[in-house]
């Protein structure tokens, strides 16, 4: 696969440009703790995943999303400004279906390799309004640590870099791993303490994002 020049990697200090599945699922979640494939599904089922959150938008099924876990999870516009539809496991939807299938695939390459216990996928729509953002956090609760792969499908057409809205990876010393470009139909993994951002977009920003989840933790 040709190199990308949207994702750059920082290590030893020294950020470079990164060819993208040089390295098997496994071996980048290990080494760097996050995976990117591009054109991750069939560009059918990319244009059907599209239009399925512009519908859900436009019918109103949005909402501001919020920070923390469910029963103290409060608004708080100072550090996430983007709208969520949560979305159930499809029954008859051809392309959710195949985005399922390709992140049980994950699920089952890693448990065999990490004995992670991951048996549970949670996911919603995401869109970013211009001039919305969401500032450095991590997905795993402090309490509750049952979200262990965070997982980001990307629904926008022709993003270029002048509409920003990156997503900027670090590490736990704070510095930074991957600046990437949430183009159409790429796909990112990374563990879940791994720390992170979107910066301010410029453009409407659509996403499929999701977390899987440990044997452990996972709901009744």
């Amino acid at each position: 696969m040709a190199p990308s020049p949207n994702v750059v990697r920082a290590i030893g200090g020294v950020e470079i440009n990164a060819i993208l599945n040089i390295n098997t699922l496994e071996e980048d979640i290990h080494q760097f703790g996050f995976h990117i494939i591009d054109n991750f599904l069939e560009p059918s089922h990319f244009q059907t995943l599209r239009a399925m959150a512009e519908s859900f938008y436009h019918d109103g099924q949005f909402r501001q999303a919020k920070i923390g876990q469910t029963q103290s999870a409060v608004r708080n516009n100072l550090i996430r400004t983007d709208e969520i539809c949560w979305l159930d496991e499809p029954q008859d939807n051809p392309a959710a279906i195949a985005f399922l299938t390709k992140i049980k695939d994950i699920a089952n390459r890693l448990n065999q390799r990490f004995f992670l216990g991951l048996v549970e996928f949670e996911m919603h729509f995401a869109i970013y309004q211009p001039g919305t953002f969401y500032r450095k956090h991590v997905d795993q609760f402090a309490t509750t640590k049952s979200r262990r792969i965070s997982c980001v499908y990307y629904l926008n057409k022709n993003w270029t870099k002048e509409y920003s809205g990156e997503l900027i990876l670090y590490n736990g010393d704070n510095h930074q791993l991957a600046r990437i470009l949430p183009q159409g139909n790429r796909f990112v993994c990374f563990t879940s303490d791994l720390p992170h951002e979107v910066h301010e977009t410029k453009k409407t920003r659509y996403s499929l994002t999701g977390w899987i989840k440990s044997r452990a933790y996972a709901h009744p």
